[in-house]
């Protein structure tokens, strides 16, 4: 029998970062032959060996340098494989902007369009990085992606890029549309009419962009489901009254008509206490009655955002207090909630947050 053989007979390494690591492994058999073993990090058979060797000769190393962005422009205005040259620009990431900016502004026409693509994809990799900041703060309020109005015309057409990318996550599509409400103007409407008509579009979006459309004054899209829900809003059951005005305040909410968004939050808060007030008499489940609670706590803090934006800091101050009394993790929020920045630029309100952390100066907020 041959001693056992477990070295590296056949090794490709690279320098770091390293693509491929392709190693076979021999051990001897009960019958005494050598067999190869399956790698760890690839799985290689030592047949597959030839087909690796091959697709490694034919193959651009890992470690190639990329090339400059402007002989690959050159290739473009050459007529080269326009698909594979625009994402192979698009592969370099930030430090080919400012060539591809000055190709734009005095290139040929035909190839604008190409280099266009490459910048909106490279710019809207940058977006994303402030859209999922956002994402990851669990808030929603007018204004949070301001700060893209740096790089107004640019960001506009990366989230359209964003918007529009299939492959993107939904909800990176969706924030795209939020943040185009918070930099852009009425001049996008055409653009936001052909992508909402779109018949293969996810529903989900088709929604959002309604909401954009109304707030840039095209109000078509949500008359219908503003005139569905306000058909309850004085229904005679309570619950049906009091989910109908939900609704309502939420798309008042959204399409940033505040002051409705207010009267609708009124309804909601009166109805929720006397409903809450009459299910604790009946003796309802406890479980239920903190649910009841939980959500009635949860519209006193939007009524209070809704108020603030709207202008109306005492009432805001009014349901900011019942909110934090009722649930103190709301008072987490007060100081980073855009919708609340009114409020906070109000020469009371170092005195109103004393006055809050008064009632709590025994528990950890």
């Amino acid at each position: 029998m041959q001693k056992p053989c477990s070295s590296n007979i056949f090794s490709i390494s690279s320098p770091p970062p390293a693509r491929y690591i392709l190693r076979v492994d021999f051990q001897p058999t009960s019958q005494g032959r050598l067999a190869p073993v399956e790698n760890k990090i690839l799985l290689m058979k030592y047949p597959l060996l030839p087909q690796v060797l091959l697709l490694l000769a034919f193959s651009a190393p890992a470690w190639a340098a990329e090339r400059d962005p402007a002989v690959i422009i050159a290739e473009l205005e050459k007529g080269g494989d326009s698909g594979r040259l625009t994402r192979e620009l698009a592969g370099l990431g930030p430090g080919a902007l400012d060539t591809i900016r000055e190709k734009i502004r005095t290139g040929p026409a035909p190839v604008t369009g190409f280099l266009e693509q490459a910048r909106n994809s490279i710019v809207a990799g940058q977006v994303s990085v402030v859209l999922r900041k956002g994402l990851a703060s669990q808030l929603s309020f007018d204004g949070q992606y301001h700060e893209l109005g740096r790089n107004r015309v640019e960001n506009i057409e990366a989230l359209f890029y964003l918007l529009n990318d299939e492959s993107s996550p939904l909800t990176l599509r969706l924030t795209s549309c939020r943040a185009l409400a918070d930099i852009s103007d009425k001049n996008i409407l055409p653009r936001l009419r052909q992508l909402y008509w779109d018949l293969l579009l996810d529903s989900r979006l088709r929604e959002e962009l309604g909401i954009i459309l109304a707030i840039f004054g095209d109000t078509q899209s949500v008359e219908k489901e503003l005139s569905r829900y306000a058909k309850f809003a004085n229904h005679q059951r309570s619950l049906v009254r009091l989910s109908a005005n939900v609704q309502l305040s939420n798309i008042y909410y959204r399409i940033r008509d505040y002051e409705k968004a207010v009267e609708a939050y009124e309804k909601i808060i009166d109805l929720s206490e006397r409903i809450l007030k009459a299910e604790s008499q009946a003796g309802i489940p406890k479980g239920l009655l903190d649910a009841r609670k939980e959500q009635l706590n949860l519209h006193y803090y939007n009524a209070a955002c809704s108020n603030s934006l709207n202008g109306s800091l005492e009432r805001a101050r009014k349901y900011l207090l019942k909110a934090v009394q009722g649930n103190p993790e709301h008072y987490g929020n007060i100081n980073k909630d855009g919708d609340l920045l009114k409020l906070r630029k109000d020469p009371g309100f170092p005195a109103f947050m004393k006055k809050l952390g008064r009632l709590f100066e025994d528990e950890e907020l």
